[in-house]
Protein backbone atom coordinates (compact mmCIF):
# COMPACT_ATOMS: atom_id res chain seq x y z
CA UNK A 1 0.00 0.00 0.00
CA UNK A 2 1.17 3.33 -0.88
CA UNK A 3 0.43 6.91 0.69
CA UNK A 4 0.44 10.49 -1.17
CA UNK A 5 1.38 13.12 0.66
CA UNK A 6 0.07 16.37 -1.19
CA UNK A 7 2.73 19.53 -0.77
CA UNK A 8 1.13 23.04 0.19
CA UNK A 9 3.00 26.22 -0.11
CA UNK A 10 1.45 27.41 3.76
CA UNK A 11 3.78 29.07 6.23
CA UNK A 12 2.89 29.13 10.22
CA UNK A 13 3.01 32.70 11.44
CA UNK A 14 5.06 34.00 13.47
CA UNK A 15 7.67 31.67 12.94
CA UNK A 16 7.38 31.25 9.10
CA UNK A 17 8.08 27.76 8.75
CA UNK A 18 6.08 25.10 7.00
CA UNK A 19 4.26 22.80 8.86
CA UNK A 20 6.32 20.13 7.36
CA UNK A 21 9.14 21.47 9.77
CA UNK A 22 7.10 22.17 12.84
CA UNK A 23 8.37 20.44 16.10
CA UNK A 24 6.34 17.88 17.75
CA UNK A 25 7.66 15.98 20.71
CA UNK A 26 11.03 17.53 19.69
CA UNK A 27 10.45 15.71 15.92
CA UNK A 28 9.61 17.82 12.82
CA UNK A 29 5.97 16.88 11.00
CA UNK A 30 7.82 15.35 7.88
CA UNK A 31 9.36 13.02 10.07
CA UNK A 32 6.26 12.20 12.03
CA UNK A 33 4.28 11.32 9.11
CA UNK A 34 7.40 9.29 7.59
CA UNK A 35 7.59 6.91 10.67
CA UNK A 36 3.79 6.67 11.24
CA UNK A 37 3.77 5.28 8.28
CA UNK A 38 6.70 3.06 7.93
CA UNK A 39 5.71 1.35 11.17
CA UNK A 40 2.26 0.54 9.39
CA UNK A 41 4.31 -1.05 6.20
CA UNK A 42 3.23 2.01 3.81
CA UNK A 43 5.15 3.80 1.19
CA UNK A 44 5.28 7.93 1.38
CA UNK A 45 5.36 9.63 -2.21
CA UNK A 46 5.42 12.92 -2.39
CA UNK A 47 3.42 15.03 -5.07
CA UNK A 48 2.57 18.23 -5.93
CA UNK A 49 -1.22 17.73 -6.62
CA UNK A 50 -3.74 14.74 -6.83
CA UNK A 51 -3.34 14.53 -10.86
CA UNK A 52 0.01 13.06 -10.27
CA UNK A 53 -1.40 10.13 -8.78
CA UNK A 54 -1.86 7.20 -10.80
CA UNK A 55 -1.85 4.12 -8.47
CA UNK A 56 -4.99 1.54 -9.15
CA UNK A 57 -4.49 -0.39 -6.19
CA UNK A 58 -6.15 1.02 -2.66
CA UNK A 59 -4.03 3.83 -1.55
CA UNK A 60 -4.30 6.91 0.84
CA UNK A 61 -3.88 10.55 0.45
CA UNK A 62 -3.34 13.52 2.75
CA UNK A 63 -2.02 16.94 2.90
CA UNK A 64 1.22 17.43 4.35
CA UNK A 65 -0.29 19.51 7.60
CA UNK A 66 -1.43 16.78 8.86
CA UNK A 67 -0.79 15.11 11.70
CA UNK A 68 -1.63 11.49 12.96
CA UNK A 69 -1.41 9.09 15.46
CA UNK A 70 -0.28 5.56 14.11
CA UNK A 71 -3.55 3.95 15.89
CA UNK A 72 -6.02 6.69 14.61
CA UNK A 73 -4.70 5.83 10.81
CA UNK A 74 -4.83 2.17 11.36
CA UNK A 75 -8.10 2.15 12.64
CA UNK A 76 -9.00 4.56 9.18
CA UNK A 77 -7.66 2.16 7.00
CA UNK A 78 -9.20 -1.11 8.59
CA UNK A 79 -12.98 0.51 8.41
CA UNK A 80 -12.55 2.33 5.19
CA UNK A 81 -11.37 -1.17 3.91
CA UNK A 82 -14.44 -2.91 5.58
CA UNK A 83 -16.47 -0.39 4.33
CA UNK A 84 -14.55 -0.89 1.03
CA UNK A 85 -15.71 2.71 -1.00
CA UNK A 86 -13.73 6.00 -1.39
CA UNK A 87 -13.41 7.54 2.32
CA UNK A 88 -12.68 10.43 4.31
CA UNK A 89 -11.54 10.69 7.82
CA UNK A 90 -13.62 12.63 10.28
CA UNK A 91 -13.63 12.77 14.26
CA UNK A 92 -16.28 12.95 15.94
CA UNK A 93 -17.09 16.07 17.72
CA UNK A 94 -16.09 15.92 21.24
CA UNK A 95 -13.76 17.05 24.11
CA UNK A 96 -10.78 16.18 21.94
CA UNK A 97 -12.15 18.30 19.62
CA UNK A 98 -12.97 21.03 21.53
CA UNK A 99 -9.66 20.64 23.29
CA UNK A 100 -7.27 20.78 20.04
CA UNK A 101 -8.57 24.40 19.17
CA UNK A 102 -10.56 23.04 16.17
CA UNK A 103 -11.62 26.68 15.23
CA UNK A 104 -7.81 27.49 14.29
CA UNK A 105 -7.62 24.41 11.83
CA UNK A 106 -8.28 24.35 8.13
CA UNK A 107 -11.45 21.33 8.18
CA UNK A 108 -14.87 21.42 7.22
CA UNK A 109 -16.70 20.98 10.21
CA UNK A 110 -20.06 19.26 9.60
CA UNK A 111 -23.02 19.37 12.15
CA UNK A 112 -22.01 15.73 12.95
CA UNK A 113 -18.63 15.19 12.31
CA UNK A 114 -14.81 17.41 11.55
CA UNK A 115 -13.84 16.08 7.69
CA UNK A 116 -9.36 15.95 7.68
CA UNK A 117 -7.23 16.10 4.91
CA UNK A 118 -6.88 12.45 4.93
CA UNK A 119 -8.66 9.89 2.66
CA UNK A 120 -8.80 6.32 1.16
CA UNK A 121 -9.07 5.61 -2.32
CA UNK A 122 -9.92 1.48 -2.80
CA UNK A 123 -8.77 0.06 -5.98
CA UNK A 124 -9.57 0.69 -8.93
CA UNK A 125 -13.28 -1.19 -9.09
CA UNK A 126 -14.17 -0.15 -5.72
CA UNK A 127 -12.84 3.71 -6.53
CA UNK A 128 -16.05 5.00 -8.22
CA UNK A 129 -18.39 4.48 -5.65
CA UNK A 130 -19.28 7.82 -3.15
CA UNK A 131 -16.93 8.65 -1.08
CA UNK A 132 -18.38 9.17 2.58
CA UNK A 133 -16.92 10.33 5.83
CA UNK A 134 -15.57 7.58 8.13
CA UNK A 135 -16.15 8.65 11.61
CA UNK A 136 -14.12 7.85 14.28
CA UNK A 137 -14.64 8.69 17.61
CA UNK A 138 -11.05 10.13 19.68
CA UNK A 139 -12.16 9.80 22.93
CA UNK A 140 -10.89 7.49 25.23
CA UNK A 141 -10.50 8.60 28.88
CA UNK A 142 -10.33 12.13 30.83
CA UNK A 143 -8.74 14.00 33.64
CA UNK A 144 -10.04 16.81 35.79
CA UNK A 145 -8.50 20.41 35.67
CA UNK A 146 -8.31 21.65 39.35
CA UNK A 147 -9.76 24.98 38.38
CA UNK A 148 -12.85 26.04 40.88
CA UNK A 149 -16.00 26.52 39.19
CA UNK A 150 -15.60 30.79 39.44
CA UNK A 151 -12.58 30.58 36.95
CA UNK A 152 -14.45 28.10 34.37
CA UNK A 153 -17.34 30.22 34.12
CA UNK A 154 -19.53 26.84 32.58
CA UNK A 155 -16.31 26.18 30.15
CA UNK A 156 -15.50 22.07 30.78
CA UNK A 157 -12.77 21.51 32.52
CA UNK A 158 -11.37 18.12 31.65
CA UNK A 159 -8.71 17.06 29.41
CA UNK A 160 -8.48 14.23 27.02
CA UNK A 161 -6.02 11.44 27.04
CA UNK A 162 -6.39 9.69 24.28
CA UNK A 163 -3.44 8.04 21.74
CA UNK A 164 -6.38 8.23 18.84
CA UNK A 165 -5.20 11.86 17.96
CA UNK A 166 -5.82 13.66 14.28
CA UNK A 167 -4.48 17.31 13.75
CA UNK A 168 -4.07 19.55 10.90
CA UNK A 169 -1.03 22.28 11.61
CA UNK A 170 -2.68 25.35 10.05
CA UNK A 171 -1.63 27.73 13.22
CA UNK A 172 0.66 28.17 16.46
CA UNK A 173 -2.17 26.58 18.33
CA UNK A 174 -2.38 23.51 16.62
CA UNK A 175 1.57 23.03 17.04
CA UNK A 176 0.96 23.67 20.89
CA UNK A 177 -1.96 21.45 21.76
CA UNK A 178 -0.61 19.01 19.15
CA UNK A 179 2.58 18.37 21.23
CA UNK A 180 0.50 18.39 24.80
CA UNK A 181 -1.96 15.80 23.34
CA UNK A 182 1.37 13.99 21.83
CA UNK A 183 2.42 14.13 25.72
CA UNK A 184 -0.54 13.23 26.63
CA UNK A 185 -1.09 9.90 24.14
CA UNK A 186 2.12 8.53 26.04
CA UNK A 187 -0.40 8.92 29.65
CA UNK A 188 -3.01 7.00 27.59
CA UNK A 189 -0.96 4.07 26.84
CA UNK A 190 -0.14 3.43 30.22
CA UNK A 191 -3.81 4.08 31.79
CA UNK A 192 -4.67 1.02 28.82
CA UNK A 193 -2.26 -1.36 29.76
CA UNK A 194 -2.66 -4.25 31.55
CA UNK A 195 -1.43 -4.40 35.44
CA UNK A 196 1.25 -7.33 34.55
CA UNK A 197 3.10 -4.16 32.46
CA UNK A 198 3.53 -2.59 35.81
CA UNK A 199 5.25 -5.20 37.68
CA UNK A 200 8.97 -4.58 36.97
CA UNK A 201 8.47 -1.10 37.52
CA UNK A 202 6.11 -2.11 40.90
CA UNK A 203 8.54 -4.42 42.29
CA UNK A 204 11.57 -1.66 41.24
CA UNK A 205 9.37 0.50 43.37
CA UNK A 206 8.70 -2.10 46.03
CA UNK A 207 5.22 -0.58 46.46
CA UNK A 208 2.05 -0.48 44.59
CA UNK A 209 1.55 3.36 45.15
CA UNK A 210 0.63 4.60 41.78
CA UNK A 211 3.35 7.76 41.95
CA UNK A 212 5.99 5.25 43.05
CA UNK A 213 5.54 3.52 39.78
CA UNK A 214 5.62 6.12 37.95
CA UNK A 215 8.38 7.09 38.82
CA UNK A 216 10.06 4.07 37.78
CA UNK A 217 8.78 4.48 34.28
CA UNK A 218 11.11 6.89 32.87
CA UNK A 219 13.63 6.68 29.52
CA UNK A 220 16.81 8.03 30.21
CA UNK A 221 19.55 8.80 27.73
CA UNK A 222 23.34 8.78 28.03
CA UNK A 223 25.76 10.87 30.34
CA UNK A 224 23.19 12.54 32.27
CA UNK A 225 23.69 14.58 35.56
CA UNK A 226 20.55 14.57 37.44
CA UNK A 227 20.97 15.49 40.71
CA UNK A 228 20.02 12.57 43.83
CA UNK A 229 17.16 15.08 45.18
CA UNK A 230 15.53 15.63 41.69
CA UNK A 231 12.43 13.84 40.83
CA UNK A 232 11.51 12.60 37.56
CA UNK A 233 8.11 10.81 36.89
CA UNK A 234 6.92 9.75 33.48
CA UNK A 235 9.21 11.49 31.41
CA UNK A 236 11.65 10.91 28.58
CA UNK A 237 15.33 12.41 28.83
CA UNK A 238 17.49 12.78 26.29
CA UNK A 239 21.94 12.81 26.33
CA UNK A 240 23.52 14.83 28.00
CA UNK A 241 20.89 16.07 30.25
CA UNK A 242 21.80 18.77 33.70
CA UNK A 243 18.44 18.09 36.25
CA UNK A 244 19.39 20.21 39.80
CA UNK A 245 18.89 19.87 42.94
CA UNK A 246 15.26 19.65 44.10
CA UNK A 247 14.27 20.12 40.75
CA UNK A 248 10.75 18.15 39.44
CA UNK A 249 10.18 17.20 35.71
CA UNK A 250 6.69 15.48 35.30
CA UNK A 251 5.27 13.74 31.97
CA UNK A 252 7.38 15.59 30.15
CA UNK A 253 10.00 15.29 27.03
CA UNK A 254 13.32 16.45 27.38
CA UNK A 255 15.56 16.84 24.77
CA UNK A 256 19.20 16.38 24.04
CA UNK A 257 21.77 18.94 26.14
CA UNK A 258 18.84 20.84 28.44
CA UNK A 259 19.92 22.22 31.38
CA UNK A 260 17.58 22.72 34.42
CA UNK A 261 18.33 24.51 37.43
CA UNK A 262 17.66 23.87 40.92
CA UNK A 263 13.75 24.32 42.51
CA UNK A 264 12.39 24.25 39.14
CA UNK A 265 9.44 22.31 37.87
CA UNK A 266 8.77 21.38 34.40
CA UNK A 267 5.00 19.87 33.87
CA UNK A 268 3.29 18.03 30.80
CA UNK A 269 5.94 20.09 28.90
CA UNK A 270 8.33 19.53 25.72
CA UNK A 271 11.73 21.02 25.63
CA UNK A 272 14.09 21.03 22.93
CA UNK A 273 17.73 20.13 22.28
CA UNK A 274 20.20 22.83 24.33
CA UNK A 275 17.49 24.79 26.16
CA UNK A 276 18.16 26.20 29.38
CA UNK A 277 16.06 26.63 32.38
CA UNK A 278 17.02 28.33 35.40
CA UNK A 279 16.74 27.95 39.31
CA UNK A 280 13.47 28.50 40.32
CA UNK A 281 11.68 28.24 37.16
CA UNK A 282 8.90 26.82 35.97
CA UNK A 283 7.40 25.40 32.73
CA UNK A 284 3.69 24.37 33.02
CA UNK A 285 1.56 22.67 30.09
CA UNK A 286 4.49 24.70 27.23
CA UNK A 287 6.62 23.76 24.64
CA UNK A 288 9.95 25.24 24.18
CA UNK A 289 11.83 24.98 20.73
CA UNK A 290 15.91 24.22 20.80
CA UNK A 291 17.88 27.07 22.24
CA UNK A 292 14.80 28.28 24.47
CA UNK A 293 15.98 29.82 27.76
CA UNK A 294 14.14 30.84 30.23
CA UNK A 295 14.72 32.68 33.92
CA UNK A 296 11.11 33.89 34.68
CA UNK A 297 8.75 32.19 37.70
CA UNK A 298 6.08 30.60 35.12
CA UNK A 299 5.52 29.88 31.76
CA UNK A 300 1.98 28.30 30.81
CA UNK A 301 0.43 26.83 28.20
CA UNK A 302 2.76 28.65 25.56
CA UNK A 303 5.00 27.68 22.63
CA UNK A 304 8.40 29.94 22.45
CA UNK A 305 10.60 29.28 19.49
CA UNK A 306 14.59 28.48 18.39
CA UNK A 307 17.04 30.50 20.76
CA UNK A 308 14.69 32.60 22.53
CA UNK A 309 15.25 34.24 25.77
CA UNK A 310 12.53 34.90 27.99
CA UNK A 311 14.20 37.13 31.30
CA UNK A 312 13.26 37.33 35.18
CA UNK A 313 9.80 38.84 35.78
CA UNK A 314 8.61 38.49 32.38
CA UNK A 315 4.38 37.24 32.41
CA UNK A 316 3.20 34.84 29.51
CA UNK A 317 -0.16 35.53 30.81
CA UNK A 318 -2.98 32.50 29.66
CA UNK A 319 -6.54 33.74 31.24
CA UNK A 320 -8.89 36.58 30.29
CA UNK A 321 -10.45 38.10 34.03
CA UNK A 322 -13.78 38.04 31.80
CA UNK A 323 -14.22 35.00 31.93
CA UNK A 324 -14.55 34.70 28.11
CA UNK A 325 -12.42 32.22 25.90
CA UNK A 326 -9.50 33.31 24.58
CA UNK A 327 -9.30 34.85 20.96
CA UNK A 328 -5.81 34.82 18.46
CA UNK A 329 -5.55 36.21 14.94
CA UNK A 330 -5.28 33.48 11.84
CA UNK A 331 -5.26 35.37 8.41
CA UNK A 332 -5.96 38.61 9.65
CA UNK A 333 -9.04 37.57 11.40
CA UNK A 334 -9.87 37.21 15.19
CA UNK A 335 -10.70 33.63 15.90
CA UNK A 336 -12.38 32.41 19.09
CA UNK A 337 -10.39 29.35 20.17
CA UNK A 338 -13.28 28.59 22.49
CA UNK A 339 -10.87 27.71 25.23
CA UNK A 340 -10.28 29.62 28.62
CA UNK A 341 -6.19 28.66 28.73
CA UNK A 342 -4.29 29.64 25.94
CA UNK A 343 -0.83 31.78 26.51
CA UNK A 344 1.45 33.09 23.86
CA UNK A 345 3.75 32.39 21.06
CA UNK A 346 7.06 33.69 20.70
CA UNK A 347 8.86 33.73 17.40
CA UNK A 348 12.20 32.54 16.45
CA UNK A 349 14.82 34.66 18.51
CA UNK A 350 12.41 36.95 20.03
CA UNK A 351 13.57 38.13 23.42
CA UNK A 352 11.77 39.88 26.38
CA UNK A 353 13.43 41.68 29.00
CA UNK A 354 12.28 41.46 32.85
CA UNK A 355 8.88 43.55 33.41
CA UNK A 356 7.30 42.64 29.99
CA UNK A 357 3.70 41.42 29.67
CA UNK A 358 2.16 39.10 26.72
CA UNK A 359 -1.67 38.97 26.96
CA UNK A 360 -3.02 35.50 26.52
CA UNK A 361 -3.11 34.20 22.40
CA UNK A 362 -0.68 36.55 20.98
CA UNK A 363 2.06 36.03 19.27
CA UNK A 364 5.42 38.06 18.50
CA UNK A 365 7.17 38.43 15.39
CA UNK A 366 10.46 36.35 14.96
CA UNK A 367 13.69 38.30 16.05
CA UNK A 368 11.93 41.39 18.10
CA UNK A 369 13.66 42.18 21.11
CA UNK A 370 11.22 44.02 23.44
CA UNK A 371 11.84 46.04 26.92
CA UNK A 372 9.03 47.86 28.93
CA UNK A 373 8.89 51.36 28.01
CA UNK A 374 11.59 53.70 29.85
CA UNK A 375 9.86 55.35 32.46
CA UNK A 376 9.32 51.70 33.78
CA UNK A 377 13.08 50.76 33.74
CA UNK A 378 15.58 53.19 35.82
CA UNK A 379 18.35 53.84 33.74
CA UNK A 380 19.75 57.02 35.04
CA UNK A 381 20.48 58.53 38.66
CA UNK A 382 21.89 61.88 39.39
CA UNK A 383 24.45 62.96 41.65
CA UNK A 384 22.29 64.01 44.02
CA UNK A 385 20.44 60.53 43.98
CA UNK A 386 17.18 62.13 42.28
CA UNK A 387 15.81 59.68 39.59
CA UNK A 388 14.37 60.92 36.09
CA UNK A 389 10.57 59.63 36.28
CA UNK A 390 10.66 58.41 39.72
CA UNK A 391 9.44 60.48 42.92
CA UNK A 392 10.61 59.85 46.36
CA UNK A 393 8.04 58.14 49.56
CA UNK A 394 10.72 58.63 51.36
CA UNK A 395 14.78 59.60 51.02
CA UNK A 396 17.51 58.20 53.45
CA UNK A 397 17.66 61.36 55.87
CA UNK A 398 13.99 61.36 56.21
CA UNK A 399 12.18 59.94 59.73
CA UNK A 400 10.31 57.21 57.78
CA UNK A 401 13.45 55.67 56.79
CA UNK A 402 14.09 54.97 60.37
Amino acid sequence: MKAYSIKSEKKIEPFNDHPRDCLIGNQRLADIQRAVLKDLGIELISVSDMTQIQDSAEHIVFGDTVLFSQKLLQQFIVLSRKAGTPSVCALKPGLFTLRSIIATQDVAIHSNYVEFKLRYIPAKEFSNKQEIPMVIDPDQLDAILPLPEHLLKGHDNRIPITDMYLFQIDHWANIWSANISFLLAVLARLMKAPKTRFLIPALKARSLNRWKILHQINKSGASCDIHPTAYVEGSTIGDNVMIGANSVVRLSHIADGVKIGSNSTVECSVIGDNCAIDSNAATFCSVLYPGAATSTRQILASLCGRDTFIADGVFLADYRFDGKSISVMKDGNLTDTQSVGLGSCLGHGVYLGAGCVVAPGRAISNGLRLVPEKTRVIENVKSDGEIPGYRYIAKPNDPDMH
